[in-house]
């Protein structure tokens, strides 16, 4: 089977948007047909890349998928022989300028488990010799790591033509790997608010990235772009990845609404992957227009994302309040997951804002309180799960299921019921806290959940 894949890794500095989701759409631009992928957790970086290429992204987390032979699934899904599958990954970086270069484990497993090329992009706006030493570092770590030798590399943030010679002219005297070229410094940009990307001034938003894309696009030999093709195509034969679950087995017959609003992105489309791998049908529910669909519904999903942006549409969506109420004697699928969750308890404490946030009211399906402590899905911290009691996903004190949280928003109880999972940052590690509220065949959980984790455990549910 060939999977054309490639990995982007970028040297990341806060507030700076990633090269690699320039370069997508610039290959998009040329006419390369592209599936996207995300190798860590960056929300703001997922949305962009959304909105400058005009399609889903799927996350791609070696960390949150538990194991090789899960993550290789998810890939083996969601890739396209016909397409480039290109992942953009934080490559890393140091602390000081003396300090060594980390490149973090997620970025070598993925290297490792996929397989492919990696194009790391380095920033060359200090001392050529600093450029060339951390170049040398990161081959040594992917080399040692896992397995994998840098044939190209790519430089960032160069101040001029000259200053590119000279960190080119020393790479060159030190590697065999070559050099596609140069992002110059005057088309950095700062990652758009992750609000504003998911509002209705999205395309204003992302104006700034899109300008910068076409010009570097129309400036003849500064980036070698038909080489991304190239090394994506290097890729040796995938080795299929066999399937770690069956269908369900209704297979074709259960259909699972998917609520769709911009606002609703932030974590990828991977869990309507496995939704479909399993054997279930998707159905689109917009928020913002009309059903256009005549099909029995029995299961809904709401995707993590800034939910509270939302929140008068889903009051004022009739179709969808129906479905939460037919939903909530717990006879059908339903999750709610990440900013999503307040959605299905009772008080909602808006995220502060100038002249204050207020407070909303979920759908009281749930006997919880939340409390949005700013409009975005801050400083993602990647958790594991597991069962204290009953619940619809981890029936078992040996299942658990992996997902990332953010002290951003809390789901506090408003009785004597308490959360059904206990939280630890490694498997069988230490209890930092308690997600996950549940009632029948209904979950809510703070956590952007991945299922891909558990595929057994999801399986389950969804047949009920």
């Amino acid at each position: 089977m060939i999977l054309p894949r490639l990995i982007i890794a970028d040297e990341q500095r806060p507030g700076k948007v990633m090269s690699g989701v320039i370069a997508a759409a610039i290959l998009k631009e040329m006419g390369y047909r592209l599936r996207l992928f995300m190798g860590n957790v960056d929300e703001a970086s997922m949305r962009a890349l959304q909105l400058i290429c005009g399609m889903p992204v799927t996350l791609l987390d070696p960390v949150l998928c538990g194991n090789r032979a899960n993550l290789r699934w998810l890939f083996q899904r969601a890739a396209s022989p016909d397409c480039l599958n290109i992942v953009i990954a934080n490559l890393g970086g140091r602390w000081t300028e003396d300090s060594p270069f980390r490149v973090p484990k997620e970025c070598l497993f993925l290297a490792e488990w996929l397989k492919c090329e990696v194009v790391p992009v380095v920033y060359s706006d200090s001392a050529s010799t600093l450029t060339v030493r951390t170049l040398n570092e990161i081959m040594g770590q992917f080399d040692q790591g896992a397995g994998v030798r840098i044939r190209a590399f790519l430089f960032r943030s160069t101040l001029n033509d000259r200053e590119y010679e000279l960190v080119d002219r020393e790479a060159g005297r030190q590697f065999s790997s070559m050099s596609l070229g140069s992002i110059p410094k005057l088309l950095e940009r700062d990652t758009p608010l992750i609000t504003e990307m998911c509002s209705g001034g999205a395309n204003n938003a992302i104006f700034p990235l899109r300008s910068a894309a076409l010009r570097l696009k129309c400036m003849p030999r500064q980036v070698e772009w038909a080489m991304f093709s190239a090394l994506a195509k290097m890729a040796p034969e995938w080795v299929r990845q066999p399937e770690l679950c069956g269908p369900i087995t209704d297979e074709g017959k259960v259909n699972v609404a998917v609520v769709r609003h911009p606002a609703l992105t932030l974590g990828g489309d991977g869990t309507e992957h496995l939704i479909r791998a399993l054997g279930c049908n998707v159905v689109d529910v917009s928020l913002d227009g009309h059903i256009s669909h005549s099909v029995p519904i029995h299961g809904l999903y709401v995707p993590h994302g800034a939910a509270h942006m939302a929140l008068s549409k889903f009051f004022g969506n009739m179709y969808l309040k129906t479905m939460f109420t037919r939903a909530s004697n717990g006879s059908s699928f339903l999750m709610a997951e990440g900013g999503s969750s307040p959605l299905l308890g009772h008080k909602i404490t808006l995220p502060p804002v100038q002249g204050g946030g207020g407070t909303g009211r979920g759908f009281g399906i749930l006997p919880f309180d939340s409390v949005y402590k700013a409009s975005t899905f801050g400083s993602p911290q990647k958790l594991v799960a597991s069962s204290r009691w009953d619940n619809p996903l981890l029936t078992g004190s040996q299942e658990s299921v992996w997902g990332y949280s953010s002290a951003s928003l809390s789901l506090v109880g408003n009785g004597t019921e308490t959360a059904c999972w206990g939280t630890s940052e490694t498997p069988n590690g230490k209890s930092c806290g308690t997600d996950g509220w549940s009632k029948g065949r209904i979950l809510a959980s703070s956590m952007r959940l991945e299922p891909w984790s558990a595929p057994e455990s999801f399986r389950r549910w969804l047949e009920g």
